[in-house]
């Protein structure tokens, strides 16, 4: 990995209020000797490494630190809008290992190496998991890290399923402890619900219905009822949700599409983007688009792709990478079944 000395030397000086003058005088060099110093251009006498680590009172090793933020942006990008080659699967461990050995406890970059093995075609599920296990711990308000660890303990398709009841096991102490983390408790319930264990799904409903103000209670309920077979009384549910909210409008779209209610799905799809405001998200016309090609309706699929490309560009700027090139694929594709 490449040095950051001179990022690291700017940082300290800034931080100190120091001049560049009156660091180059106390050191003993010229002020464009620093300057050149802090842009990279050249590096300091190795002679001079233990003055200017008392002059900011920190260890020569720590003027070598890495600029964590600009290698953390880095991999973000990678996982963004490039393909995980062994490549990048190898630079991006060696950055994390290296931010990790100056400090263990780094939960952003814990985060990045539960999401890098997790990107790796499922094959180190395991290793993600006992990461973001720790990364929990270690910050256990951070709503990501619980979503993440859903996918690789159960409850997500596009991940193997290390079982519900691990899941649960580590994540009830949280919800306990931390009941006003709504999504904890929603993924709780989803939990509950596919392992059938419902009286416990309805007292955390019970507990989430103090602390939510977004209506997602109600759409558990309905989950609740349609799990123990009471399907019309789950679906008048569903139906009752505000137009307006997009995330419940979402929602519900998926689980008319689970129960194979494509037109009452695509309804409440349609909803959740015509109410959205700018930048908007576009995870219900993805649904879509997926919905209209198992549905073999390929002209309306190709629509909600090239609506996708509108909106990356028009909302998020966003021309190329690899979620340009998979739209753009997906209508080729489509096309071609025309």
């Amino acid at each position: 990995m490449e040095l950051q000395l001179g990022a690291t030397i700017r940082k300290l000086r800034t931080e100190k209020a120091i001049t560049q003058e009156e660091l180059a005088e106390y050191v003993g060099v010229s002020f464009q000797a620093v300057s050149k110093w802090e842009t990279n251009t050249t590096m300091p006498d190795i002679t001079l490494l233990p003055k200017l680590a008392v002059f900011f009172g920190v260890s020569i090793d720590a003027l070598f630190s890495v600029n964590t933020d600009d290698e953390l942006e880095r991999i973000d990008y990678m996982f963004e809008n490039e393909h995980l080659t062994d490549q990048n699967f190898v630079y991006a461990k060696r950055t994390l290992d290296a931010i990790l050995k100056n400090n263990e406890n780094d939960v952003e970059a814990l985060k990045r190496y539960a999401m890098l093995y997790m990107r790796r075609n499922n094959r180190d599920n395991l290793a993600a998991g006992r990461i973001i296990e720790k990364a929990i711990n270690l910050s256990p308000l951070n709503d990501e890290l619980y979503s993440m660890y859903r996918q690789v303990r159960g409850g997500d398709n596009y991940f193997a399923r290390s079982g519900n009841g691990w899941f649960i096991r580590f994540c009830e102490p949280y919800a306990k402890k931390y009941p006003s983390n709504i999504n904890l408790l929603g993924r709780l319930i989803d939990a509950y619900i596919e392992m059938r264990y419902f009286d416990r799904a309805l007292d955390m409903i019970e507990t989430l219905k103090i602390y939510d103000s977004n209506g997602m209670v109600d759409i558990f309920k309905g989950d609740l009822l349609f799990a123990q077979g009471y399907i019309d009384e789950a679906k008048a549910i569903w139906r009752s949700v505000d137009k307006t909210n997009i995330k419940l409008q979402y929602e519900i779209g998926e689980r008319f599409n689970r129960v194979c209610d494509y037109e009452k799905a695509i309804e409440f799809f349609e909803n959740a983007f015509s109410y959205a405001k700018k930048p908007r998200d576009l995870s219900s016309t993805y649904s879509l688009a997926f919905l209209y090609t198992a549905l073999e309706k390929y002209q309306k699929a190709i629509e909600m792709w090239e609506r996708i490309l509108e909106v990356q560009k028009s909302d998020w700027n966003i021309t190329e990478g690899t979620q340009a090139e998979w739209s753009k694929a997906e209508i080729a594709k489509l096309k071609s079944k025309l």
